[in-house]
């Protein structure tokens, strides 16, 4: 389906995708979510079933139009690159794309060259997110990702010279030995990069093996006011960008577009109702554009449950939601108040200080 007409789009509905790519070299440290290191026979099959599920949503894409697009896992750039390319260009093939959708692509540094640019080439990518987790070199040591410092400065040379400049880069504090000094260094090195975005997010408590919440919460702020202090505005908990660098993926999701999954275990929430995908990965491939075969835990949200969603996306963004948007969710509102997370002023629910850090502890992903 070709993208809708400027006076057509303004009666459609926004929408977001999510593309679901779940593989890696090795699964990586301090990492959640299920994660596939598959040979390439398995990428190909994989990415061939999630093709036919991108082709077959028309009906559910039904009086709506994509914003934004983000290809996601894993580390979506471990597939074929042409491949990648290929499922990209389908996206805005057959899909209903709004003008100037923003297409965004995860990348580990290490698989940025010529050969993956060329190919992701063919379903031009807006934006890259590129997961570098620190830059400061005991620290990087105790990700033990599959690239080093130099790989990380090579992946944005080559973005550049494709022309690929809307780059993020995102990084992860609280490590264990992580210091103020060596999570400064990162920050400065990342800055150095010249991206358009950092993100920053903590090392999740459930691994039990990061700093004290405390110290986490002491280097989140250090970020702040680092990235603050060059020119970088915090738009959404944890991503500070240049004027240009927001990710429209981030900002419509939270503004309240509805949601839609692709992939192995992906999640959709459209027109009130939630879903999610299969965890199986041979039913998937079996069967992906089949909702019959791969669809689980399909439910009917009530008005308090919607409120609830809309109010944990939104509170992410630094203008809040308005209270009443989200009165039916006054319960749950009430006792966030309570622990000193959220502040209702004029008229709108924003996060305090201390709720900004829990937010990225706390369940209230995008």
């Amino acid at each position: 389906m070709a993208s809708a007409s400027a006076g057509k789009d303004a009666s459609l509905r926004d929408a977001t995708l999510f593309v679901n790519v779940p593989f890696c070299i090795e699964v990586p440290r301090y990492a959640h979510g299920r994660y596939l290191t598959g040979d390439g026979a398995a990428k190909r099959k994989y990415l061939e079933a999630v093709m036919r599920e991108v082709a077959s949503l028309g009906d559910v894409l039904e009086g709506k139009r994509i914003v934004a697009v983000r290809v996601g896992g894993g580390s979506p750039s471990v597939v074929s690159p042409d491949q990648l390319g290929e499922l990209m260009r389908l996206i805005r093939a057959e899909l209903p794309m709004a003008h100037g959708a923003e297409m965004a692509l995860e990348a580990i540094p290490n698989t940025v060259g010529v050969p993956s640019l060329t190919g992701w080439g063919q379903g031009k990518p807006s934006r890259v997110e590129l997961r570098v987790g620190a830059i400061h070199l005991r620290d990087l040591d105790e990700l033990h990702p599959p690239y080093r410092v130099s790989d990380i400065q090579n992946a944005v040379l080559f973005l550049d010279k494709f022309g690929m400049n809307n780059v993020s880069v995102s990084l992860v504090y609280g490590l264990p030995g992580q210091t103020e000094a060596s999570w400064r260094q990162t920050l400065r090195k990342a800055l150095d990069l010249e991206p358009y975005e950092v993100a920053v997010s903590p090392v999740s408590p459930a691994d039990g093996e990061g700093l004290a919440q405390e110290r986490q919460r002491a280097l989140y702020e250090v970020a702040a006011a680092l990235l603050g202090e060059r020119g970088l505005v915090e738009y959404a908990v944890g991503r500070f960008a240049r004027a240009t660098g927001e990710s429209a993926y981030v900002k419509v999701l939270a503004s309240g577009a509805d949601a839609v999954g692709v992939g192995l275990g992906a999640v959709s929430c459209m027109d009130g109702m939630a879903w999610r995908n299969t965890d199986d990965f041979e039913v998937y491939c079996a069967g992906s554009d089949d909702p019959e075969q791969v669809v689980r835990d399909a439910a009917q949200l009530d008005d308090e449950a919607r409120a609830v969603l809309v109010a944990r996306r939104a509170l992410c963004l630094s203008e809040g939601v308005e209270a009443e948007r989200v009165s039916a969710a006054v319960g749950e509102l009430s006792a966030w108040e309570a622990e000193g997370l959220i502040v209702c002023e004029d008229g709108r629910w924003r996060l305090t200080s201390e709720g900004r850090f829990a937010w990225q502890w706390r369940t209230w992903a995008l």
